[in-house]
């Protein structure tokens, strides 16, 4: 799309990070931080083509159902994000839909007493807590993930019987980790960085993590540059709770269950079917009602 022109490009037209060519990805996709995690999404998909591993930036094609899905490494932060996400979106295929949609399935630490370790977060919103989203939009602007995405993330959650396990509700996204989880330590203004975290929880944020926030930006603000192209990008979170909440004074052991991962990958893929139900639906002339939405969200949405 000629939008996405300036995006860096090798000799053999391949984006210079995670070496894809353009229209050779779908519009339906997975993205995490974790190549491992990327790999084991891989394994859920029938016919997974591996595009690229440049930097271990994993890139596959592959089919779920009869679902094209594209799983994508974002490598760590939201300064990598913001670079892995642009490149993936400069070579989505918009002759297949101009309706993009892409899930992050991802890691997080409690920030609520309520939400333990194995559980799992569906970002609301996000908490605009690092630099690099500055420059994507001012402070003042509200990282928000898609209500279509949220919704089908909700069906999912439903579909395979795990409500139990999930809380929806705002995050955090930091740029440093070890600054925010031992202020005292690790940094010289330990009191700026307590009084915020003070105040995100009794806001009610529900965990915190390291990407999202720059991923819903650009969702957004793509989609607003592309609108008069029928482009809409849609972004949503799965995130696994791997450490216990961060005012409990223990040593934290990050002992992150194979069997959970996959858990959120299931339901990223499913909402992603979901997601296509409802785009052939109403391009059928089937019309999604607001009740039903409301219906939808009411029954799955936990916090």
């Amino acid at each position: 799309m000629e939008f996405f022109e300036g995006t860096f490009r090798d000799s053999a037209g391949r984006s210079y990070h995670i070496k894809a060519k353009e229209g050779t990805l779908s519009p339906y996709s997975i993205n995490a931080g974790s190549p491992e995690r990327v790999e084991s999404a891989a394994s859920l998909l029938s016919n997974a083509e591996l595009v690229s591993k440049n930097r271990g930036l994993y890139v596959y094609n592959g089919l779920y159902g009869n679902l094209p899905v594209t799983l994508f490494c974002t490598g760590m932060g939201p300064g990598s994000a913001e670079i892995a996400y642009t490149e993936y979106l400069a070579n989505v295929d918009y002759k297949k839909s101009k309706k993009v949609f892409s899930i992050r399935v991802g890691t997080a630490g409690s920030w609520a007493s309520f939400v333990r370790p194995g559980e799992f977060v569906v970002e609301t919103g996000i908490v605009r807590n690092e630099g690099a989203s500055n420059k994507i939009a001012p402070l003042e602007w509200p990282a928000r993930t898609d209500i279509i995405t949220l919704l089908a993330i909700a069906e999912a959650v439903g579909k395979l019987k795990l409500e139990k396990r999930f809380w929806f509700g705002p995050g955090i996204t930091k740029d440093t980790l070890y600054a925010d989880e031992d202020p005292e330590r690790r940094s010289s203004q330990p009191w700026v960085i307590e009084a915020k975290a003070k105040s995100y929880e009794d806001m009610g944020a529900v965990s915190t993590s390291m990407e999202s926030s720059v991923m819903a930006l650009l969702s957004e603000f793509y989609s607003s540059k592309l609108r008069v192209k029928g482009v809409k990008i849609g972004f949503g979170s799965i995130l696994l709770i791997v450490s216990p909440y961060y005012r409990e004074e223990k040593q934290v052991e990050f002992n992150v269950s194979e069997e959970d991962e996959l858990q959120g990958i299931k339901v990223a893929l499913e909402a992603l079917k979901v997601v296509n139900e409802m785009q052939k639906a109403v391009n059928s002339g089937k019309k999604i009602t607001l009740e039903e939405a409301i219906t939808v969200l009411y029954s799955r949405l936990l916090y």
